[in-house]
């Protein structure tokens, strides 16, 4: 199975102290465990990186980092990238989907999910459901 990790699931797990971050470290080792794929974008990557370094310190920041890292080494982390065509993409979602609350940011997260036929992703955003994915873990 493939699991899409976005920028609100790296950051809980990012922080011991968020109150999900118990939650989502059980479902990252069930997943883990079962030998599932993982896949989040560079964007969300940077993203997660210069916000636990302006919350915490950029030696966290450089920790979490070399984590991903060793993930995407690894092979179980696969990092996607948001080029020009998947921000064109994006937006024509951003436009279709007026009432959604996602950011165009989100659309382009779905629209490399529907690319890879990934079902699944680890977040806190219950928008995502009404595109039509599973949100995990159940909150």
């Amino acid at each position: 199975m493939k699991i899409f990790v976005d920028y609100i699931a790296l950051l809980v797990l990012a922080n011991r102290s968020d109150p999900y971050y118990t939650k989502f470290k059980d479902q990252l080792k069930y997943y883990l465990d079962g030998g599932h794929s993982f896949y989040t974008t560079n964007i969300i990557v940077s993203n997660v990186i210069s916000k636990i370094k302006e919350s915490f310190g950029s030696d966290k920041a450089s920790k979490f980092y070399e984590i991903l890292e060793e993930a995407w080494l690894g092979t179980h982390l696969h990092f996607l990238w948001i080029g020009r065509r998947t921000q064109k993409d994006a937006m024509k979602l951003f436009k279709k989907f007026p009432e959604n609350n996602m950011s165009l940011f989100d659309f382009a997260n779905v629209v490399l999910m529907n690319r890879r036929n990934i079902r699944f992703i680890m977040t806190t955003n219950s928008e995502y459901g009404k595109m039509g994915f599973k949100v995990v873990p159940d909150l």
